[in-house]
């Protein structure tokens, strides 16, 4: 009988898992932002890659494990495809964030001038938060499910939204300007140099706008 009800009902509701999905993402986006940080100094982070690695291959067991629960349900609290492009964007965030760290490993530059390092530390540590408060507004979709979408419960998640599109508005600036000054050092800097740190920057700014999508997505549910 016991096997019978666990076909039936799922032993973890499908929110509960994207919102440990999401905290993996978050552990990866604070490796991440250390591995930029010792890269800066010239000290080598294979060992965060390999981490950074495992905890990817645990979100992708999270992702087929949701995918076939979610095919399975007859009836969600909001659309199914809703929830899937939620799941891709989550789950592209630690993909990409995989990619910096490994991008890391492959080239070293002995002397990146302090007129980028700042700005790319400021970057990776701005789209850390963003993860961070992308992980916030996912489990506060979980409250407000259970609270049957009441308005303080949807009131305190549009204050995140905002939030996220503020640092994202502020990280396509810095990056922008990261680019533009990378650029400027043609004479000074190798080009591969140039074109290899500019290729950080572009993933960087790709999870944080994996990161708005998914709080824009939640924001269009909770409001529909």
């Amino acid at each position: 009988m016991a096997n019978i009800f666990q076909k039936l009902i799922p032993y973890r509701s499908p929110l509960e898992l994207l919102g440990e999905h999401s905290k993996l993402c978050v552990r990866a986006a604070n490796l991440m932002y250390t591995a930029v940080e010792k890269y800066l100094k010239n000290i080598q982070v294979n060992d965060l890659s390999k981490e950074v690695d495992g905890l990817e291959d645990t979100a992708d067991q999270l992702k087929l494990q949701l995918r076939n629960i979610y095919s399975k349900l007859k009836w969600t609290y909001f659309n199914k495809s809703d929830f899937l492009d939620i799941l891709h964007n989550v789950d592209s965030i630690i993909d990409l964030t995989d990619d910096v760290v490994k991008v890391l490993t492959i080239n070293e530059i002995d002397n990146v001038p302090d007129d980028i390092k700042g700005p790319i530390l400021e970057l990776a540590d701005a789209v850390r938060k963003s993860v961070e408060h992308m992980d916030v507004t996912i489990q506060e979709l979980k409250t407000i499910v259970e609270s049957g979408f009441a308005p303080k419960e949807i009131e305190k998640e549009d204050k995140g939204v905002e939030t996220v599109e503020a640092e994202e508005r502020s990280s396509d600036k810095l990056g922008l300007e990261l680019g533009k000054r990378l650029f400027a050092k043609k004479n000074e800097m190798n080009p591969v140099d140039i074109m290899f740190l500019n290729n950080v920057v572009i993933l960087l700014m790709r999870i944080e706008d994996r990161a708005k999508n998914v709080v824009e997505r939640i924001r269009m549910i909770t409001h529909s």
